[in-house]
């Protein structure tokens, strides 16, 4: 993966600025991506201080346990297995409630080379971990280029570990304790043990000090970049992709993100935007002319005992239904990398596109079923309808939420975020594919009055005005790297382009959804855009840390 001198293998290291990139030449995704091509600039790196010589650890922090009961043989070289800190605070923010829980956590000092190199702080999101470390680019890439260790996080309230054990949490205990700011108190103490127990010192000026440089793609690349505002005594680098902080400090248009679904499934398959527009609005008129809810349901092979209570009519029945289409074209666009016919964004516009001889309910219906052939987590035995409830939630102004899990855990907690401080305004405008769909904060309100009574009213404004993050050129930021795939829907509502010398940004015209962060590095299936940006990357970490080192030596 590195040659002798440190850089990437098939090109040098680029030790000059990275080049700006015009914000028009935008293309994103997570529910939204894509990505294009370029070549470098080369300047050889002759020596690469962050991966020098030393054993790798394999310790156990006295509070930092593994899953089995035999603490004392868990070590940190398996990125994979689940630990757990046992001593993590409930509230970070009362001084008088001293209870903790068991934070699940992954860490990897495979590649670290003792104290002195960087510790990579992968953010934990709106997900469970049960799978192990994300971010192959880290895990396989950056950690062993810099000699590095892996920590990475599990978001409090997602996954089955949760602070309030025993029991559901109530609606005021999750006002409190369900916010950003307790997640990033959560990750840096966990953090700061794993530091101290890998032998690093705290002190900058120290030979031993460890860089953290905290990464995060989506939601979490908005908490990277916030690590590095709010903790820049202990985060030193933040590499934030995807994120969208402009959605967050309700500054982005609330209509950019279904546009660029819209624009790259037309970018990925000619012709998609105007077969999906066509066919929808002829399809939603048909639904409404059908005698009943359940009538309408069974055209389209869905489950009948599945629909919401609150679709009572066939009116209803079509709005659900186009709120249910864009967001599963969402869910493909956000991994639409590399692109390619394999991709679910190319086949769903082909359901579209194709057999221009079927009505457009049967297309409809081909394309739910689509998306069971596509979903992995289905297996064989379930029923062949589809549910369009698992997309759906059980209020009747579900689409101003962007929830696609109203059943799971997970599901409810990020809906629960999106009621309360973590506002991203999206609805549907008349350019898109999509019927429009207005959104608005009355509605938004309405529906979190209904779901977790009057207590929890969406407070849009209260996280910027907590965190300052809508300035960040006017502010003493830095050391922070936002990368974008231009065919992302959440390149909308993220910065692209460079606010200074250290705030930097990079676009990818092919990239998705952190498509930077979710793959290994160069490879033949990656787009030039991709392939250059993993080395630009790699060179503005190793140029910053250079620079953070000579600022204390």
């Amino acid at each position: 993966m590195t040659n002798s001198y440190g850089a990437i293998d098939g090109y040098e290291s680029v030790g000059t600025q990275p080049q700006q990139h015009n914000p028009a030449e935008r293309s994103r995704s997570k529910p939204w991506i894509i990505i294009a091509g370029v070549v470098l600039c080369i300047v050889v790196i002759f020596n690469n201080p962050w991966a020098s010589s030393s054993a790798s650890l394999h310790l156990v922090p006295n509070n930092l346990d593994s899953d089995d009961d035999d603490a004392a043989s868990a070590d940190f070289t398996d990125e994979n297995r689940a630990l757990f800190y046992h001593d993590q605070l409930v509230d970070h923010f009362n001084a008088s409630d001293t209870s903790t829980w068991s934070n699940r956590y992954y860490a990897s000092t495979e590649y670290f080379k003792g104290p002195g190199h960087p510790i990579f702080l992968i953010v934990g999101g709106e997900g469970s971990l049960d799978h192990g470390m994300l971010y192959p680019f880290v895990t396989q890439h950056l950690a062993p280029y810099f000699g590095a260790a892996v920590i990475e996080i599990e978001h409090r309230f997602y996954g089955p570990y949760q602070p309030i054990v025993g029991r559901k949490a109530t609606v005021e205990e999750l006002i409190e304790l369900l916010t950003p700011q307790q997640a990033m108190a959560d990750m840096v103490r966990l953090a700061s043990v794993f530091k101290d127990r890998i032998d690093c010192s705290s002190h900058r000026p120290s030979t031993e000090y460890c860089p953290v440089i905290s990464v995060g793609g989506s939601y979490p690349g908005f908490l990277s970049a916030m690590f590095r505002l709010v903790y820049p005594n202990f985060v030193d680098i933040s590499y934030a992709a995807s994120a969208p902080l402009k959605l967050y400090d309700q500054s982005a248009d609330p209509y950019v993100y279904y546009d660029i679904v819209t624009k790259a499934a037309e970018r990925l398959s000619p012709g998609c935007a105007h077969a999906v527009r066509t066919t929808l609005r002829e399809a939603k008129k048909l639904i409404e002319l059908l005698p009943s809810v359940q009538d309408a349901v069974k055209s389209m092979n869905m489950c009948v005992d599945k629909v919401p209570e609150y679709i009572t009519n066939v009116t209803k029945l079509s709005e659900e239904v186009m709120t249910a289409v864009s967001f599963i074209f969402a869910d493909y666009n956000m991994d639409a990398y590399p692109p390619g016919p394999d991709l679910g964004l190319y086949k769903a516009c082909q359901v579209f596109q194709e057999n221009k001889t079927k009505s457009p309910l049967e297309k409809v219906t081909n394309f739910f079923q689509l998306s069971r052939e596509l979903d992995e987590e289905k297996s064989a035995d379930e029923d062949t309808c589809y549910d369009i409830s698992l997309l759906l939630t059980d209020s009747d102004v579900s689409g101003n939420t962007t929830t696609e899990w109203s059943d799971a855990i997970d599901g409810n907690m990020w809906d629960f975020q999106l009621c309360t401080t973590l506002i991203d305004p999206i609805g549907v405008s008349s350019d898109s594919m999509f019927p429009p769909r207005k959104w608005s904060y009355e509605d938004l309100t309405e529906y979190c009055h209904r779901e977790y009574g009057q207590s929890v009213t969406p407070q849009p404004f209260a996280l910027v005005q907590n965190l300052g993050f809508d300035k960040l050129d006017e502010s003493d930021a830095s050391y922070i790297l936002f990368t974008n795939g231009i065919q992302d829907m959440w390149s909308g509502g993220s910065y692209l382009e460079d606010l200074s010398d250290t705030i930097l940004a990079l676009n990818f015209e092919n990239g998705a959804h952190h498509s930077d962060l979710s793959h290994v590095g160069p490879s033949e299936n990656d787009t030039e855009d991709i392939r250059e940006g993993f080395v630009k990357i790699s060179n503005i970490l190793e140029r910053w840390l250079h620079e953070i080192r000579n600022q204390y030596n």
